[in-house]
C-alpha cells in the first residue's frame, strides 16, 4: 500500500460553516478534488506548472453555503495569506452559465479590493465542452467534481488551464519560451476518452460520500 497523502487542512467558509459535520464534510470534499488534481488535472498534464496536486490548490476553501454570495467570498479572499485560491462550492445547485456568472461578478468585487487584482477561471461538473474545438475542449477538461472559482496572481493564468505551483514556478522564465504545447496538443483522442471516464467515476464517488453530509446540512 502507498504512503497516504497528508493534506493542508481546508478553509471552511459560508453560512453553514459552523454546523457540527461542516469540517468533516470539507475534508471530504478536499479528498474528492485532491483525487481530480492528481488523476486528471497531473496525470493528463492539463496544467503544464502544477508538480505537486497536495499544496497546488493554494488555499483550498470549502464554501458552505446553498447560493453563493460575492460579499462572504470577497472577504474570505481578503483574508488570505496567499495569492492562489480555490473557492468550492459543493451544495448549490446552480447551473453552469449562471455560476459563470456569478464567478464574473465575484472577481469584479475581487478586483477591487485585492491588489493587484488576480486572474479567475470557472469550473462547474456540467460546463460545456466537448473536442471539437480548443475553445470547447476546455470546458470539457474543467468539469470538476464541483463549482469552483480558482483565483490566480496577474501573469500566472497564461497557458495554463488550471493550478499553479506558486512555491517553484518560474513565472518570467516560463513566459519566455518560444515554443509552449497547447491544451489540445497536449491531449490524444485516447486521453480525452480516459478523462471523460475518469470524471463520471469521480461524480460517482463525490455522490456517494457526499450524500450523508449533503443530508446533515440540508
Amino acid at each position: 500500500m502507498g504512503a497516504v497523502t497528508v493534506l493542508p487542512p481546508p478553509t471552511v467558509g459560508g453560512s453553514l460553516r459552523d454546523h457540527p459535520e461542516a469540517e468533516a464534510f470539507a475534508q471530504v470534499v478536499q479528498q474528492v478534488h485532491h483525487r481530480y488534481a492528481n488523476e486528471v488535472v497531473g496525470a493528463f498534464r492539463l496544467c503544464p506548472f502544477m508538480q505537486d496536486p497536495a499544496q497546488d490548490y493554494g488555499r483550498f476553501c470549502v464554501m458552505l453555503e446553498r447560493e453563493p454570495t460575492v460579499a462572504t467570498a470577497v472577504e474570505l479572499l481578503v483574508g488570505a495569506d496567499e495569492p492562489l485560491a480555490h473557492l468550492v462550492y459543493p451544495l448549490i445547485s446552480m447551473e453552469s452559465t449562471d455560476f459563470e456568472r456569478f464567478g464574473s461578478a465575484l472577481h469584479k468585487a475581487a478586483a477591487r479590493a485585492i491588489d493587484p487584482a488576480p486572474v479567475h477561471a470557472v469550473f462547474h461538473p456540467r460546463m460545456a465542452g466537448d473536442a471539437t474545438t480548443p475553445a470547447r475542449l476546455v470546458g470539457l477538461v474543467r468539469r470538476a467534481p464541483d463549482p469552483f472559482v480558482q483565483f490566480v496572481p496577474e501573469g500566472l493564468q497564461k497557458g495554463g488551464t488550471v493550478f499553479a505551483d506558486l512555491s517553484s514556478f518560474d513565472a518570467t522564465k516560463w513566459m519566455s519560451q518560444k515554443e509552449k504545447k497547447t491544451l489540445r496538443q497536449r491531449v490524444s483522442d485516447e486521453d480525452i476518452a480516459r478523462i471523460e471516464a475518469l470524471q463520471r467515476d469521480i461524480k460517482a464517488e463525490r455522490d456517494d460520500r457526499y450524500a450523508r453530509f449533503v443530508d446533515a446540512l440540508g
